[in-house]
């Protein structure tokens, strides 16, 4: 296992191939991230990259593994057991990871599987900038309250309510939570961006704190890291003039997970692993869906 230039984002990436998969196996990806409060020094950030390093060059696992002094943010696949092994292996670390939501897609096709394992160390698990993590700390006081997905399918069929969508906007395009409208219960919100550090200058309008005020807001994303720094910068911003913010536990793939029929999702749940796009009549993934929008645009 070598360190390996990824380019200016990622110029000290660690990176190696993994075997294939069997055709007889079948593929598990797992899905979590860890916050870590108070942030962890640089020696033991160094040990947590160590401990990565060693246990991914034991299991035969792919995957992109992003670390910080805040935390983790990965995306793993392989077979079960080795999968879970990673996760008994990181939780052994120490107390930072005890208590991580562990969210797992079993029996899927081998396909799926990485063919590659990264470990990528970051500044910020989602990038809001580091100056903004640094003036508004994550804390579970300082962000939304979460809710486990049966709760905030209900909360949805609320009135003078407002669900922001915490996704960029090639990912709200293609799915998305509005069954709720048609039963007069939230109102769906696209801050429409490309990127999380948009969702600054998105709150800052005076427009958008005009239609928040007075509104309890809901929030979601994919798997629920975004929402974490995003919940913490609405409260700090207008949290006196909105009545509770609250998010989605464990994110669309959870919510999926507990309604199979789709719930008051509608469409398909853009995810970031070899799936590339789910929804209820394709759990296992459809792949190239939003190469697919673009292609059409250009005609």
């Amino acid at each position: 296992m070598a360190s390996k230039s990824l380019g200016a984002w990622f110029p000290a990436a660690t990176i190696h191939k993994v075997a294939p998969l069997a055709a007889a196996d079948r593929c598990t990806i797992l899905l979590f991230y860890g916050y870590v409060r108070p942030v962890m020094t640089e020696q033991r950030t160094d040990q947590l990259k160590s401990l990565l390093e060693k246990v991914t060059a034991e299991l035969p696992i792919g995957g992109r593994i992003r670390y910080a002094q805040e935390g983790l943010n990965s995306t793993v696949s392989g077979k079960s057991d080795d999968v879970r092994a990673f996760t008994a292996r990181l939780v052994g670390f120490g107390p930072e990871f005890v208590g991580v939501d562990f969210k797992f897609i079993d029996d899927l096709p081998v396909d799926r599987a990485f063919k590659d394992m990264k470990i990528l160390p970051v500044k910020e698990l989602v990038f809001y900038g580091a100056d903004v993590g640094d003036e508004v700390p994550l804390t579970k006081e300082t962000g939304g309250v979460h809710l486990p997905a049966k709760e905030y399918h209900a909360k949805m069929n609320d009135k003078d309510t407002v669900i922001i969508d915490v996704r960029n906007s090639y990912e709200a395009e293609i799915g998305r939570f509005v069954g709720q409208e048609a039963k007069g219960g939230a109102e769906y919100i696209d801050p429409k961006m490309r990127k999380s550090t948009d969702f600054v200058q998105w709150l800052d309008k005076p427009e958008t704190q005009e239609k928040l005020s007075g509104k309890t807001v809901l929030m979601y994303c994919t798997g629920g890291i975004r929402c974490e720094m995003a919940s913490v910068l609405l409260k700090n911003k207008i949290g006196d003039k909105v009545d509770g913010v609250f998010q989605l536990k464990g994110g669309v793939e959870k919510y999926m997970q507990e309604f199979p029929d789709g719930g008051h999702w509608k469409g398909l749940n853009y995810v970031f692993d070899k799936r590339e796009a789910i929804g209820v009549d394709s759990v296992h993934g459809v792949g190239g869906v939003v190469e697919g929008k673009k292609k059409k645009k250009k005609k």
